[in-house]
């Protein structure tokens, strides 16, 4: 019922836009294209994700990371997955533990848990490796809950 619901809206109003660009796949790569159909850039990615905070994740050759929207990298680091921008800050996961990054790919912290969620109003969910779920601030310092 949803995809049927979604080709059906999509075939009404266009695929959704993010910041701009919506992703489409053609011979089995995908990127991002704009609002009157055209492709941004040259590139071609195993996958793609919508742009938020300027930046869209996409995955090549088994690695992600993030691009501007000209399709060039947003900086040189790789990682085994990676999350969207949030709040100026995306998660990402190396060599098996997770943190944050900001838009240049650096670490926005120093520690590093087992599984990190997105930033909303100030705070990120985390995990550590005791299996513990607490709350982080963006410069990964515990927050306490009221």
């Amino acid at each position: 019922m949803f995809r049927s619901l979604r080709n059906c809206i999509v075939s009404l109003f266009g695929p959704p836009l993010y910041e701009g660009f919506s992703q489409t796949q053609e011979n089995g790569k995908w990127f991002h294209v704009r609002p009157d159909g055209t492709p941004a850039y040259e590139a071609r990615f195993d996958a793609v994700g919508p742009f938020s905070g300027g930046l869209a994740w996409v995955r090549l050759d088994g690695v992600e990371f993030h691009i501007r929207p000209d399709g060039t990298p947003a900086y040189k680091a790789r990682f085994e997955r990676v999350g969207s921008f949030f709040e100026g800050l995306a998660w990402v996961r190396l060599d098996g533990v997770e943190f944050h990054i900001r838009p240049d790919g650096t670490p926005a912290y120093k520690a590093r848990f087992s599984r990190v969620w997105r930033f909303i109003g100030g705070r990120a969910w985390v995990e550590d490796f005791s299996m513990e779920k607490y709350q982080i601030n963006q410069f990964g310092g515990r927050v306490k809950i009221k």
